[in-house]
């Protein structure tokens, strides 16, 4: 029930690339001091030698990327709590209920979309 670090890593890299999206006032560049900071401590965790420092660093990133995905999942809730189904369109919500599951909508007549 281990989770590897890499595993981690890539959650955490993904979160900090959300957050950067979001902020449409941001320009999302590669490299954010937030992203440069978290590969700082994941490579600087490859010279440690005590098993107690790596467990507790690795205890650390796992926390942070479980707190970062739950706020996450709050954040959502509290959009539909304020009624985000009546603010969005049934075809928005299904995009982003698929999203969540790692899908993607087809496109199921184009055609209709590009008349209205």
């Amino acid at each position: 029930a281990k989770t590897p670090p890499i595993h981690v890593l890539r959650g955490l890299l993904r979160h900090v690339k959300s957050a950067g999206e979001a902020d449409a006032s941001a320009v999302v560049l590669k490299s954010s001091p937030t992203r440069d900071f978290i590969l700082a401590q994941f490579r600087g965790s490859k010279e440690l030698t005590e098993s107690q420092d790596i467990q507790r660093r690795r205890k650390l990133a796992f926390d942070f990327l479980t707190l970062k995905q739950d706020l996450a999942e709050r954040e959502r809730l509290q959009k539909l709590d304020t009624g985000a189904e009546v603010q969005l369109s049934p075809k928005e919500m299904s995009r982003r209920a698929a999203a969540r599951a790692g899908l993607q909508l087809p496109d199921l007549n184009p055609d209709l979309e590009k008349n209205t």
